[in-house]
């Protein structure tokens, strides 16, 4: 019990930091001009963003990552994901490189029924599925009061970054009936309320990620007499999602496509962040990347039947 009250005053502390440094950056940004009356193209695409995660229940997305460490390749990923209404499909297919050159394949795949019942598929037990319960999602992400705090903190920012940015990094350009907006930037041109405000969600979405309804610890990997080290996790992606305490943005180059209906389309580039260990050694994180959307309002999934899957309930195995 004393564990639970612990955990739970630790949490509530972690939500009283997120709101403060909000609220703090809501004050700044009170300081400074209005953004015009018309949205600038950063403004513009956030909303579309928005939209797409929280407003949209019926799209296609396809999308291919590659991830390297200090230029060294240590995960691919790629996802197929299809929201409709509250039922949906989420495949994604991960690539480690191994040391006799091989790769191993990882991943799931997971369905979910109009009811809210979600069949998991592991690429780790091939040929079976668990079944949960919970509720159904009618969007792409699911809302949270932490989540909430994040992207309040985003449309403050994005009603601002028009300005904040220096000119030429953000460009547009028509293309037939869609807009492509590009954003190149290099580490002395980001503000620095963006880099905070990109850390923080980045450490959110990781934790939310990886360790969902679980406190964050690193204690399980080394003894109290001992500095952590990056090799005291089991893989990269481990060490960089548990050991990282500041991510930094160096650098992106990235294209964003939105079509007449400010629906996002697509969005491919590649991005740079430095990763700040525990024991303050700092790593650079590339990632490339590409993702389309589509079908908007056509998007379809199927009843779950074992059988299209050619898999067996895990429990009966």
């Amino acid at each position: 019990m004393d564990e639970r009250i612990s955990e739970g005053v630790e949490n509530t502390m972690r939500l009283s930091k997120l709101i403060s440094l909000v609220l703090a950056c809501a004050l700044c940004l009170a300081c400074l001009p209005a953004a015009r009356a018309e949205g600038g193209p950063v403004l513009n695409l956030w909303d579309s963003v928005y939209t797409l995660l929280f407003e949209t229940d019926n799209v296609t997305a396809d999308g291919e990552a590659s991830f390297s460490l200090d230029g060294e390749h240590f995960k691919t990923a790629s996802l197929h994901y299809v929201q409709d209404n509250s039922g949906s499909l989420y495949d994604l297919k991960l690539l480690t490189p191994k040391a006799d050159g091989s790769q191993r394949e990882t991943g799931w795949t997971i369905v979910a029924d109009p009811e809210g019942l979600y069949y998991v598929m592991e690429r780790y037990y091939p040929g079976t599925y668990r079944i949960g319960s919970d509720e159904p999602v009618y969007s792409l992400l699911r809302r949270s009061v932490q989540l909430d705090a994040i992207v309040n903190m985003g449309s403050l920012l994005a009603e601002q970054m028009d300005q904040l940015l220096p000119q030429g990094t953000v460009s547009t350009e028509t293309v037939g009936d869609a807009e492509q907006v590009h954003i190149v930037l290099e580490k002395d041109q980001i503000p620095e309320m963006l880099k905070g405000a990109l850390n923080l969600a980045a450490v959110y979405l990781s934790d939310r990620w990886f360790y969902y309804g679980h406190d964050r610890s690193y204690t399980n990997f080394y003894n109290d007499e001992e500095a952590p080290t990056f090799e005291n996790f089991a893989t990269v992606t481990e060490a960089l999602a548990a050991g990282t305490v500041f991510w930094g943005l160096e650098k992106a180059d990235v294209r964003f496509t939105i079509d007449a209906e400010n629906c996002l389309t697509a969005m491919e580039g590649e991005a740079q962040a430095a990763s700040t260990f525990m024991d303050g050694t700092v790593r650079h994180v590339t990632v490339s990347f590409r993702l389309n959307l589509s079908e908007y309002g056509a998007s379809f999934v199927p009843p779950f039947y074992p059988e299209d899957y050619e898999v067996t309930l895990a429990d009966e195995m």
